[in-house]
């Protein structure tokens, strides 16, 4: 066979489209596809298993799959991939895939659909849509449709010419953008040719913004502030995690010494004992003395922010946009003036590599800003939400641990705890879907199996749930068992929706829930072995505190832990009440003028 002949024959070798996509997916360093089985994607499922190191972790629903996929997509900074069927099963995930996108995870989302003649000829295929309500046809893209607000990107492979680069172009901006995005896989293109050398095509992952010579300039611009400031701060929030820029930041941090804050969304981003953190922001509802230390300074570089709600104290963030430089996925902006279009990474890579110790202002001690002790608050409980959380920090986390908070009253009480050094901490406190946390611990645990074979840190997965949010999602304990995972889960058992009582009816019969759980006896329920498991209750501190000590829960370590710990139902914990309250008044004002402005009469909410 002669040289030419054997160019022609590797230029033509070809792989299934299935192949192709999975590799590509494995070529990021991901090992598992989550998800659920579907007549229109278990074809393409049968492709995971032609990839050598990437398997199938099965979910018990669509929705915990997205949630699964969140989970890793945070610990892991790759996709969380999820595969589902056309039509139902796409739309029971877009709850978790909205999530993801309002909190910038990056997660993959495959759809598999019907053949594109059934789509074309608009047949009335199973799981289908009407186009209307007097329609003779279908929609068979009413479902891509429903899921735009919620992508980056979007791909439907029905051009066969196009497969490789669209695939590539949705890898490609999901991680450049940290956001959700989509590709449709008609059943009959799982097994289109593609050409095998695309493989080995490098995915252009890297961050570049166009205009470099505007980046040095604003680094100029920001470090001429900094050197000229008299009380410099830097505020970090959650959106600098999720844009995988921790190492750049606690190396501004390390070589400055700048004052250092962290929002309740990036608790834990910043070591909390590092010599330079002072603490947590979130307007008024920060310790005292924070709010004054942030809103006084006369440079704040806030990176990555999030600007929510609940990320603010109920919007009682009070920083002056003159004294004010935000590093934004999406935009840089200056003492008021913004620069759209420009990604934080790269101008914060020049920042750190060019900054001059010897022309930084005289900075303030940590010592010396005088931050306020915590609040106590008394529960009739002999565990109390105040006690709970400070143990849990003085007495039980450790380095490098991954915790997780759910949607409620763990969120706002997690606060309480000081973390140990380079805590991974998750909590969905923006879009806060209860029921999140679980399933995406699970994706946690995944995501740190991964980190470890490839030589990683060893890390626990701690998660903290909420009895009401764990009834929603609950059967992925299954998941965790089946697959030997082993995090260490405290259910706090309140009797309801704590967190809802906070907000309107406490006594309300809608924010009870069914009170005869057997919540230790639910890996029996869902058939795990007792060598997967160890379960507990503690209703008193002693119990509590004598069962973290005990031999018999620490030689349970490669097992799932879980713990339920009994707590009164309105134990609420001070900054939820506080976000409540403030809120309650905000709202009741803007109701007022709204009303007037519409010329109604205000009514009481």
């Amino acid at each position: 066979m002669t040289m030419t002949e054997t160019e022609t024959e590797t230029e033509t070798e070809t792989v299934p489209l299935g192949d192709y996509l999975f590799q590509r997916i494995h070529q990021l360093g991901i090992t598992k596809i989550l998800g659920c089985p579907g007549d229109f994607n278990m074809a393409l499922l049968d492709h995971i298993f032609n990839v050598e190191g990437l398997d199938w972790l099965g979910n018990c629903n669509e929705l915990n799959a997205a949630y699964a996929a969140d989970g890793y997509g945070r610990i892991r900074g790759l996709p969380g991939v999820i595969v589902t069927t056309y039509g139902v099963g796409e739309l029971s995930a877009i709850n978790g895939i909205a999530g993801a996108f309002a909190e910038h995870v990056p997660v993959l989302h495959i759809v598999g659909t019907p053949v594109r003649p059934e789509m074309e000829y608009r047949m009335w295929m199973h799981h289908t849509l009407p186009a209307g309500s007097d329609s003779e046809s279908p929609d068979h893209h009413v479902y891509k449709r429903m899921s735009a607000p919620v992508r980056c990107v979007c791909a439907a492979l029905d051009d066969v010419d196009t497969l490789a680069e669209e695939i590539d172009r949705v890898l490609i901006t999901i991680w450049r953008k940290s956001l959700p995005g989509y590709i449709y896989v008609p059943l009959d293109i799982v097994n289109a040719p593609v050409p095998k050398s695309k493989l080995d095509v490098e995915l252009k992952l890297k961050i570049i913004n166009p205009d470099p010579s505007l980046e040095d300039a604003l680094v100029l611009d920001i470090l001429d502030a900094i050197y000229k400031s008299k009380s410099p701060t830097i505020l970090v929030d959650i959106l600098a995690r999720r844009h995988r820029s921790r190492h750049l930041v606690m190396e501004l941090i390390d070589k400055t010494r700048i004052p250092s804050f962290s929002t309740d969304l990036a608790k834990g981003f910043v070591d909390e004992d590092h010599p330079a953190f002072v603490g947590q922001y979130n307007g008024r509802l920060s310790l005292p003395g924070v709010a004054e230390a942030v809103e006084r300074s006369d440079v704040v570089i806030n990176i990555g922010p999030l600007i929510s709600d609940s990320n603010t104290g109920g919007f009682t963030r009070f920083i002056e946009d003159k004294n004010l430089i935000v590093l934004h996925p999406s935009y840089v902006e200056i003492f008021g003036v913004r620069h759209e279009g420009l990604h934080f990474l790269p101008i914060l890579e020049k920042l750190v590599a060019q900054i001059d110790k010897s022309k930084l202002p005289k900075l303030r001690t940590v010592e010396s800003f005088n931050i306020g002790p915590s609040k106590v608050v008394e529960s009739p409980a002999d565990i109390s939400t105040s006690y709970f959380y400070k143990y849990i920090g003085d007495n039980f986390l450790k380095a490098n641990d991954i915790v997780f908070a759910e949607s409620g009253t763990a969120q706002y009480g997690i606060n309480e705890a000081r973390f140990p050094n380079n805590i991974n901490f998750t909590t969905q406190l923006y879009y806060s879907s209860i029921g999140f946390a679980l399933p995406a611990a699970l994706g946690a645990c995944v995501a740190q199996r991964e980190i470890e074979a490839e030589g990683g840190a060893k890390a626990r997965v701690v998660l903290f749930e909420g009895d009401g949010s764990a009834m929603m999602t609950i059967q992925e304990l299954s998941t965790v068992t089946r697959n030997g995972y082993n995090p260490i889960i405290f259910l706090i058992n309140n009797s309801g929706y704590t967190i809802e009582r906070a907000i309107h009816g406490p006594e309300a019969k809608y924010n009870d829930i069914s009170p005869n759980w057997h919540w230790t006896e639910l890996f029996k329920t869902f058939g795990a072995d007792e060598s997967k498991y160890f379960a507990a209750k503690v209703t008193t501190k002693k119990e509590f505190e004598d069962l973290l000590a005990s031999k018999e829960f620490a030689e349970a370590e490669s097992k799932a832990r879980f713990v339920e710990v009994v707590m009164d139902k309105m134990d609420i914990p001070w900054r939820l009440s506080g976000q409540m309250a403030i809120m309650g008044e905000k709202v009741k004002q803007w109701t007022i003028d709204y009303s007037s402005k519409r010329g109604e009469v205000p009514r009481a909410l």
